[in-house]
């Protein structure tokens, strides 16, 4: 093995079985630092792996009888009619309530999040910039 491979093994150990708990030996030889699943000398000890900055995502399963006889559909967007008694100060509230909606995804966005939380925080920010437009806000 090279030096260039060890991430690349570490990565490929750590997809077949993210929680199992694999021994990793790390040796120094002629061609530089190795990482192993076999000790390289009689007394190795196992290397220790920092896992606490990996993600691991598990996508939901797929229904493949609802997929295959119904695409999905998604409702039409239709144009929404703006009520006979619209009160210009009602909808200027509406509109401020929006954009610190707006603010406050981005400010969560900003400040990092995993990714049940960042796919969440896209759906929030579409819906929010929806009716936004909705709403015909400046």
């Amino acid at each position: 093995m090279r030096a260039a491979t060890p991430f690349l093994s570490l990565l490929l150990i750590g997809a077949t079985a993210p929680h199992a708990q694999t021994v990793i030996y790390r040796c120094e030889g002629e061609d530089g630092v190795v990482f192993s699943d076999r000790g390289c000398e009689a007394g190795a000890d196992p290397h220790e792996i920092d896992d606490s900055r990996v993600t691991v995502y598990t996508p939901a399963p797929v229904d493949e009888r609802a997929s295959a006889a119904s695409p999905s559909k998604r409702p039409k967007a239709g144009r929404t009619k703006p009520s006979k008694a619209a009160d210009p100060g009602q909808q200027r509230l509406k509109c401020v309530r929006l954009d610190q909606g707006l603010r406050d995804v981005r400010i969560k966005m900003r400040s990092g999040y995993g990714v049940q939380e960042g796919e969440r925080l896209k759906e929030r920010r579409r819906q929010l910039e929806e009716q936004r437009r909705a709403q015909k806000c400046d």
